[in-house]
């Protein structure tokens, strides 16, 4: 990948280290400093914003300059980190800070999501797009490998301060990155100047009437209630619980990003040829659900390091699973509501995860929660057998799978009669 699409990707990847970092400075103090129900509180309302935030801004992508937006979603990201820097430094860190400075963050971040994947998908043409996802996976494996690194890193050699500094630093990388990307993008796009309700109401209605989507997204969401805590907020007061040094949240996190970066590397192309992608699909749910249940069982934080390691491979199988076929069926001027609306389903599970896992540990203690998220997630990756279409959509080729949700769903992207305007990018 070379030019605008090279620097757009190299954005996310710092972007991704700068956020990691930081994620896991504010989960290490909170786990500190406000136990459980800070961890609780974090969690939970960073998710419910983000609930808010996606699809009240998701038509921004589809009808404002996708770079531009870009560049002021990164610029947001640096007034955040540079606050908590200064908190840290400070000692004004609190549950009420960190919570004021996610909130910044979590709106800087559903503007630039979107838009980043829409603009991706601009700066190539069909034939390259699978590529350009593949290289993108393992690029954000890279961030969500280093950042964790880091971050442990920087929390053992000089606590929250250095953490946060090394999140500002990071930013100011990646909004300098972003801005690479303006030579590169096409010049004259078509976009609609429909009202911003219908817009609006056009993503959300395109995402519950393409069926096999709408299951699909609401089973993975599903899914992810019981995934996020075991992997979030749940492990730092595992390894506290076990006397963990911070240094092994670090190094769980990159293991879980180096697990993805196994499989986007080879790993999960191998498992999908051997065994079918629905196959492939439903073992690495069943191996990924068994792990998470090892990590209560374990007491060896080297032990759970590798639980991560194996989570993280069978993440990139089930993502890379269908990730190309839907990026490529939907229709170009819905790519940003739609992928908005992907975004929302996730933080609404994100908003459910931490009530759901701070209610189980005022029951049980941590070690016996992770043996109830186990459950839990292998329960629900069985609703995956009744996605409907979801076999006949993955067994189409790229060729065949580009609008394929217009062809097979043409009721679900009526657009507005209004004028269509031309705009630079």
């Amino acid at each position: 990948m070379r030019g605008g699409v090279a620097a757009l990707l190299q954005a996310e990847m710092t972007t991704l280290l700068a956020s990691s970092v930081g994620h896991g400075a504010a989960l290490w103090w909170l786990a500190g400093h406000a136990g459980a129900r800070g961890l609780t509180i974090y969690s939970a309302l960073m998710a419910v914003l983000a609930l808010i935030s996606l699809p009240l801004l998701s038509p921004l992508g589809d009808r404002l300059c996708r770079r531009r937006l870009i560049l002021w979603g990164q610029a947001l990201l640096v007034v955040e980190a540079v606050a908590l820097m200064g908190l840290a430094l400070a000692g004004g860190l609190s549950v009420s800070t960190l919570c004021a400075c996610g909130a910044l963050a979590t709106w800087a971040q559903a503007i630039v999501q979107p838009a980043r994947t829409s603009l991706l998908l601009d700066l190539l043409p069909a034939s390259r797009v699978s590529a350009a996802i593949r290289v993108r996976r393992g690029i954000q494996a890279l961030g969500t490998l280093g950042g964790p690194a880091l971050g442990g890193l920087a929390l053992s050699g000089g606590g929250v301060g250095v953490a946060f500094t090394l999140q500002a630093l990071l930013a100011v990388a990646a909004c300098g990155l972003a801005l690479r990307t303006r030579p590169h993008a096409p010049s004259s796009p078509k976009r609609s100047i429909e009202s911003w309700r219908a817009s609006l109401l056009a993503g959300l209605r395109a995402k519950w009437q393409v069926r096999v989507d709408r299951w699909w997204s609401l089973t993975g969401a599903l899914m992810m209630i019981f995934f996020l805590p075991a992997t979030g907020l749940l492990l730092p007061l595992r390894l506290q619980a076990i006397g963990a040094s911070p240094i092994w949240l670090g190094l769980c996190g990159s293991a879980l990003s180096l697990g993805v970066l196994a499989g986007v590397l080879g790993l999960a192309d191998r498992c999908m040829t051997r065994l079918g992608r629905l196959r492939a699909m439903f073992a690495a749910i069943a191996v990924c659900g068994l792990s998470v249940g090892l990590i209560g069982a374990l007491e060896r934080p080297w032990a759970l390091t590798i639980c991560f390691g194996v989570i993280g491979m069978c993440v990139s199988i089930t993502q890379l699973m269908g990730q190309t076929h839907r990026s490529l069926a939907v229709p170009e001027d819905f790519r940003a509501r739609m992928a908005s609306a992907q975004l929302t389903l996730s933080h609404l599970a994100a908003a459910m995860a931490p009530l759901i896992a701070g209610l189980c540990l005022r029951q049980w203690p941590v070690e016996q929660v992770y043996g109830l998220m186990s459950a839990g997630f292998l329960v629900s990756g069985l609703a995956l057998l009744l996605v409907p279409d979801l076999r006949s959509f993955l067994a189409a080729s790229t060729k065949e799978a580009s609008g394929w949700y217009q062809r097979r769903y043409p009721e679900a992207f009526r657009r507005a009669e209004s004028a269509v305007a031309r705009t630079d990018r």
